[in-house]
């Protein structure tokens, strides 16, 4: 094997597993709450996730289920995909960086920077198909970017565009920020090869295979929802439920205004700079640096960074984090274009040991900002210890009575149905979420209880925000035992009606 080849394997390697060992460490040990729990379960049963339904995240994490079937129980063999994906994103960077710079303390240090980032770090630990997407966009750039430096060479580069175009079919059958990616493709390709407008076959040939993956995935969402599969969020075996999960329409409103220029540019430089450390710090040099030699790629990382984070400041969501991932990505990649050329300045300026302590003095700089604060930030994002969700299942496996009926929100049932469908507990219990009351016409949380009082037992699970009306309507008796910050609450009987509590 040539010496180059062994640097281009193993340079990724040596960020990539120590990441891989950092992110074991500090695993979430075993079933999350939330999300978390949904996505823990939906890989081993072949369920169908919420929108937009994550069809190549679900078959992965099946693949992950049966793989890591050795490594403990379901639960954290999901945490473990995204632990392996998180960490070859940052070799793929490595990759990226060593192709563009043929430096590799710069290579080493950007995805190290985008490994030890707080965001990174914190989507490694548990189950979450945004871990996909950043291996998906970090492979994406890789793909792109040696397809653009062969075309500049004169050298043979279409089956590198192919690879892109099934890779992004892939992303965007796993997340919709995947379309976010897609201005700065566009503009990549009309700077680099304007010719490629008139290669009308080729370009259908990349469309044809962008959209066969995209398809042929999604496809598992109406043919597994047929099978009535354990989780099946929206039914999409019609084209109601399908509509409905895929685009997404439960989020159409979640939206706000976006900050004022100086706010907004003021909140992406100091997340960047505390996210990445100094190579953030280079960004704006690599810009300016790489814009003659490489004007495609600084378009397309540019517009990753802008595009990335105009969505995520002006995008509601309880971990909004996640979604600056690729934008911190982009800017990482710039930032070590930025310090190779100031490296090139260097090289012309200094000779012999002055140049090699200038080296020595510009590596430490780029990874004592991410070094530095490397204990603060493993007690911040560790969760090794994280046994919540486990304590609670536990409790209320041995809590609740034969034949309950457990009228749930989101982030509680999603644990109850990780007990029942991924471990089997409890099957006699039925939990009736919001999502399901509305999925099979069930009514409100109300009617649902009206339903089955007095013929099965029902506990209730809500937000402290929507009890008042519980709370006025039926007699209440809290379940004792029970962790976490939601109490649950045994229904009695009907205070209208004047029935004691069963105490």
């Amino acid at each position: 094997m040539k010496p180059a080849t062994l640097r281009t394997l193993a340079l990724p390697a040596l960020v990539a597993l120590p990441a891989l060992a950092l992110y074991c460490a500090t695993l979430m040990p075993d079933v999350g709450l939330w999300d978390t729990a949904e996505f823990q379960t939906v890989g081993p049963v072949l369920g169908i996730a919420h929108p937009t339904g994550y069809p190549a995240y679900t078959l992965l994490a099946w693949l992950a289920s049966v793989v890591f079937a050795p490594l403990g129980n379901e639960a954290v063999r999901a945490n473990l995909l995204s632990a392996a994906l998180v960490a070859g994103a940052a070799g793929l960077v490595t990759a990226t960086v060593t192709r563009l710079t043929r430096r590799w303390p710069i290579a080493i240090g950007a995805g190290a920077a985008l490994a030890l980032s707080v965001e990174a770090w914190r989507v490694a630990l548990h189950a979450d198909p945004h871990a996909l997407h950043i291996f998906l966009a970090a492979l994406l750039l890789l793909l792109l970017a040696t397809w653009s430096e062969r075309v500049n060479a004169g050298e043979p580069a279409d089956r590198w565009l192919i690879g892109a175009a099934a890779v992004f079919g892939v992303a965007l059958a796993n997340h919709g920020l995947t379309l976010l990616l897609a201005p700065g493709i566009g503009l990549l390709l009309l700077v680099v090869q304007p010719s490629l407008l008139r290669r009308l076959r080729f370009v259908l040939e990349c469309a044809l295979v962008l959209a066969a993956t995209t398809v042929a995935i999604y496809l598992y969402l109406p043919i597994r929802s047929a099978m009535n599969p354990p989780l099946d969020y929206a039914n999409p075996q019609t084209w109601d439920g399908f509509r409905y999960l895929v685009f997404a329409e439960q989020f159409r409103g979640d939206f706000q205004y976006p900050p004022d220029a100086v706010t907004g540019f003021s909140f992406v430089a100091g997340t960047s700079l505390v996210q990445l450390g100094a190579i953030a710090v280079f960004a704006f040099l690599g810009v300016i640096a790489a814009w003659k030699r490489r004007t495609g790629l600084v378009v397309l990382l540019v517009a990753w960074l802008v595009v990335g984070w105009l969505f995520a400041l002006v995008y509601l969501n309880a971990d909004i984090g996640r979604y600056y991932l690729v934008p911190l990505l982009a800017t990482a990649v710039l930032g070590a274009l930025g310090a190779d050329a100031l490296w090139d300045w260097l090289r012309y300026r200094l000779t012999g040991q002055v140049l090699q302590a200038a080296a020595l003095v510009g590596v430490i700089a780029l990874l004592l900002p991410v070094a530095f604060p490397f204990a603060g930030r493993y007690a911040a994002v560790d969760e090794s210890h994280d046994t919540i969700g486990r304590d609670w299942l536990a409790a209320m496996v041995a809590e609740l009575p034969p034949n309950a009926v457990v009228v749930s929100w989101w982030g509680y049932s999603t644990t109850l149905w990780y007990g029942q469908y991924a471990e089997g507990l409890r099957p006699d219990v039925t939990v009736i979420d919001d999502s399901t009351r509305v999925q099979h016409n069930l009514g409100s949380a109300i009617q649902v209880i009206e339903d089955n009082l007095g013929v099965r037992p029902v506990f209730l699970i809500r937000l402290s925000g929507d009890m008042a009306q519980f709370e006025a309507r039926y007699w209440l008796t809290t379940v004792p035992n029970i962790p976490s910050g939601d109490p649950v609450y045994r229904v009695d009987g009907r205070r209208d009606q004047g029935q004691a509590p069963n105490l």
